[in-house]
């Protein structure tokens, strides 16, 4: 199973060993009288997902700088790594860019089978948490951040309008703001460039629409083969 990694914009050129996917829990425990204890359910808390992300400083055969699902499908066709080749201080900018703009960010995880057909995916909106720079003479020339996420839930304030009818009596209306989080979202797009439904859903989207969908409802079957430039596709 390959697994792709995406912060942000970014792709991890090494995926991490292991990872760790929280979802912590919101629940409460209290005693009553005569009943002892008894569990008060909650929605769960925010997810949280940690891992160590390898950052090399030369090349590696199994190292990936694609910047595409696509891309990383032919590459293993040619049965080579990227020659656009980035060391680690370009990562360490990419973090460092993530903390200082204090702004959620979007985190994709991927995993695709060895027929490179799409398993599941890990797709929300997160805040880069925490993050170390690690350096061992184990690991030679190379950099290994530990990397702490955060599941980000958009939030705003409510306005309340409060009309009043010909009889005399009053109506509330809550307004509520949407977060501009993402950017918005059209119907339809076209394709300007030869790109895959991924690639195309991705750009659009920021990774808030689940290109799965996309692809169906269009009537794609494969999601690496690169659509014709003035395609329109539809999003919803």
């Amino acid at each position: 199973m390959s697994y792709y990694f995406f912060v942000g914009d970014t792709m991890l050129p090494v995926p991490p060993e292991k990872m760790n996917i929280k979802i912590k829990g919101k629940n409460k425990t209290v005693t009553l009288i005569n009943e002892g204890e008894v569990n008060i359910i909650k929605q769960s808390g925010l997810t949280e997902i940690t891992f160590d992300a390898r950052l090399p400083n030369r090349r590696y055969p199994f190292s990936n700088y694609d910047t595409s699902l696509a891309d990383s499908f032919l590459t293993s066709l040619n049965r080579g790594s990227s020659f656009n080749f980035k060391n680690a201080s370009y990562f360490l900018s990419q973090l460092e860019k993530a903390k200082q703009n204090q702004k959620p960010l979007r985190l994709i995880i991927c995993r695709m089978s060895g027929a490179f057909t799409m398993l599941f995916d890990t797709n929300m909106l997160v805040t880069l948490e925490d993050y170390g720079i690690n350096e061992d003479a184990r690991n030679g020339i190379d950099v290994v951040c530990p990397l702490k996420f955060k599941q980000y839930k958009p939030y705003g304030t409510k306005e309340c309008e409060v009309t009043t009818d010909e009889n005399g009596k009053k109506h509330i209306r809550v307004r509520e703001t949407r977060p501009a989080v993402d950017k918005s979202i059209p119907a339809a797009m076209k394709i300007r460039n030869e790109q895959s439904i991924w690639e195309a859903v991705k750009g659009i989207s920021n990774g808030s629409i689940d290109w799965k969908q996309v692809m169906t409802s269009n009537g794609i079957s494969n999601p690496c083969a690169p659509m014709k430039r003035g395609t329109v596709l539809h999003l919803g």
